[in-house]
């Protein structure tokens, strides 16, 4: 080879070759995975089943990554598997998972159902975030963790094995929790101020019932052995440490610094029935706070009875279905709401989707939804 060919080829390969070698370093490592696809639920189930069973040691969150791999390997490697870390079929079936892994609650994902399933994981040391019925990651990586050490079948569904192994009972109804002796603003403040003492309320004490108070009294019920249903009843007070009053014993409310009678009392219980039999019952309190926030807005009569019989406003008083006899029902949420409970949170209006014709109501913002009514400001 001539020394021209030699200066001519020598520099050319030396300048593939360092290409080649920066190719190789921009290429990112690729971790085999889950068959099913890499959803949070699908990794984190492979991991806390891993973690059960000592192959995996790190945190429970569902991203892939080599220490993944490493445990699904060595998991595969032990149990006779071909070793790609792919977790197929057979892997999925070894390691007793179900795949792919959505999570859910079987009878709804409620606040109080959520709230319930957090407060006990919480208090078994699975969940670490706070107990607010918001479904999550942090909520579904805690049930994974629970299902798999305690050898349920591990998919993230709170079903009937799983809650029974929890000691919790879900309902498929709506449920707000309460208090037994009336939510009275008197008997709520003195909940929120034991829990708050105790650690397991963080707001303010405002004397009004919320979702916040429901799951700070489901923590507590939970840390205590208590049934987990989010109500203030004999139990739950005794171990509060307080003494509750009686809520019939309080009168019948005011609104406005304006005593209540007991014709706007049976007023505002047949406008409930009329509105809302066959609801919730926090559903058919929350019709009667609609009723109440109205009187207090400048937007509509300063009266219960101005604001029933507004012209167009309630379709129990066009139907007559406001001249029916109420219930017992509709006297107790018309009384609760009169001493403060409002499950609305402030809302002016509600209407019921499957049968509102005008096309209004569905330009405001729905705050929440209660059985067949949205509320809305």
């Amino acid at each position: 080879m001539t020394k021209t060919f030699k200066r001519a080829v020598l520099p050319a390969i030396t300048a593939v070759l360092f290409v080649f070698v920066i190719a190789l370093t921009l290429v990112p490592t690729v971790y085999a995975d889950v068959a099913s696809g890499n959803s949070y639920g699908n990794v984190a189930a492979v991991q806390a089943r891993l973690s059960t069973l000592g192959y995996y040691t790190s945190t429970v969150d569902g991203k892939w990554g080599s220490r993944t791999t490493a445990a699904v390997k060595k998991f595969q490697t032990d149990s006779g598997l071909k070793a790609d870390g792919i977790v197929g079929a057979s892997t999925a079936s070894k390691l007793k998972i179900k795949l792919p892994v959505t999570g859910g609650i079987a009878l709804g994902k409620t606040t109080a159902n959520i709230a319930a399933v957090q407060a006990r994981l919480k208090t078994y040391g699975y969940y670490k975030s706070a107990v607010d019925g918001v479904w999550g990651n942090g909520t579904l990586a805690a049930i994974l963790k629970y299902q798999s050490n305690a050898g349920l079948t591990v998919d993230g569904v709170v079903g009937s094995g799983t809650a029974s192994k929890l000691g919790i009972t879900l309902s498929a109804a709506s449920r707000s929790g309460g208090i037994s002796k009336g939510k009275t603003a008197a008997n709520v403040k003195a909940v929120q101020n034991a829990l708050k003492s105790a650690g397991y309320y963080t707001s303010s004490v405002d004397g009004v019932w919320g979702k916040r108070t429901m799951c700070a009294v489901m923590h507590f019920q939970s840390d205590c052995g208590l049934t987990v249903d989010g109500v203030v009843g004999a139990s739950t007070e005794k171990k509060l440490g307080i003494t509750l009053g009686s809520g019939s014993t309080g009168g019948t409310g005011s609104v406005n610094g304006t005593n209540i009678s007991d014709s706007d009392l049976n007023l505002l219980a047949r406008c409930v029935y009329g509105e809302s039999r066959g609801e919730p019952y926090n559903g058919q309190v929350a019709v009667a706070a609609v009723v109440l926030n109205r009187v207090r807005s400048s937007k509509f009569p300063n009266s219960i009875s101005g604001v029933i019989y507004q012209k167009g406003a309630f379709t129990a008083v066009s139907d007559g279905q406001i001249n029916l006899t109420p219930n017992q029902s509709a006297y107790n949420a018309a009384r609760d709401a009169l001493n403060g409970w409002d499950p609305t949170g402030g809302c002016l209006y509600y209407y019921n989707p499957a049968t509102a014709t005008s096309s209004w109501i569905w330009s405001l913002t729905v705050h929440i939804k209660i059985g067949k009514h949205n509320f809305a400001l």
